[in-house]
């Protein structure tokens, strides 16, 4: 007989979420409990199965070794978990529950705002909580269930329906280039200060193929946050990469140049994402189907 086979799959389900959210309080408010509830079900799984999950100090925790492995396979618990809710809340006919959508500053404001609006009018048993992301979140994590607004490779179980187009643009300022000088090709860009996105593998994306693309240019500055960089531009600051819609008025006004346009491809598609286990969602499914109708524009 199986010594272990009568351990609550809660206790698994918390041990998981303890290490993903790093801290006994950020585990405690993402299950609504209390901490003392969540130190108490850690000990009783470790009280089961005989052995050390945790390595504890005042300041921090990691994981045994056994620990570790334990991890590894409640990974996929979790996941199945996870599925087996999703299917529960499939029987209802009316969505409910909270929809996590992650999206950058831009499609928030002036895309994500207008579909939530319509979104909560039909659906108002919907909870909606939104990440403003300029990385990607982790799906397997719960971080997010739907991702909108971005370009991105995903893995074999995440769908990626299309959702607009637009184009890389790169631009300066009028007063950088005055004092600066416009670049003639993508090699001068190495006489430049460039604004890179720290998120990018290289500086420079959707270069055609033709073209060289540098692994690196010069910068004394980088950051996370997209509009931050067009801050950096518009301010002189030196040269950066947009997608089209971040810098169209900026560009249209003259307040922006834009550079070396027949070395970028025309065309760069934006997507939404969601895992394929979650579109069995009431909730999802909606939100995904008002997003692929509504024919955005940007």
């Amino acid at each position: 007989m199986n010594k272990h086979k009568n351990i609550s799959i809660s206790l698994f389900e918390a041990f998981y979420q303890l290490v993903v959210h790093g801290s006994f309080t950020n585990t405690a408010k993402a299950l609504g409990i209390s901490k003392a509830a969540v130190s108490h079900t850690i000990k009783q799984l470790e009280k089961e199965l005989k052995v050390d999950l945790l390595n504890r100090t005042t300041r921090s925790l990691s994981l045994t070794h056994e620990g570790m492995l334990l991890f590894n396979y409640c990974k996929t618990l979790q996941n199945e978990i996870d599925n087996i809710r999703d299917l529960a809340e499939s029987f209802h006919k009316e969505p409910s529950g909270t929809l996590k959508i992650s999206t950058s500053s831009f499609f928030a404001q002036n895309i994500l705002i207008n579909l939530i609006k319509e979104y909560s009018k039909k659906f108002s048993k919907v909870k909606i909580e939104v990440s403003i992301e300029e990385k990607m979140p982790n799906f397997k994590s719960n971080e997010a269930d739907i991702i909108l607004g971005v370009n991105w490779t995903p893995p074999e179980n995440i769908v990626a329906r299309k959702i607009a187009s637009t184009r890389y643009v790169l631009c300066a300022s009028p007063a950088y280039i005055n004092k600066n000088g416009s670049p003639s090709n993508i090699s001068d860009l190495a006489n430049h200060n460039y604004i890179p996105h720290k998120s990018r593998v290289t500086p420079l994306v959707n270069i055609k193929k033709n073209k060289l693309n540098p692994q690196t240019l010069p910068s004394n500055i980088s950051a996370n946050n997209i509009e931050f960089i067009k801050a950096c531009v518009l301010n002189d600051f030196g040269i950066a990469q947009f997608h089209e819609y971040i810098v169209k008025n900026e560009i249209q006004n003259s307040q922006l140049i834009e550079l070396l346009k027949d070395n970028f491809f025309d065309q760069q598609d934006i997507y939404i994402y969601y895992p394929k286990n979650k579109f069995v969602q009431p909730k999802v499914k909606e939100f995904v189907n008002l997003v692929i109708n509504s024919q955005i524009s940007i």
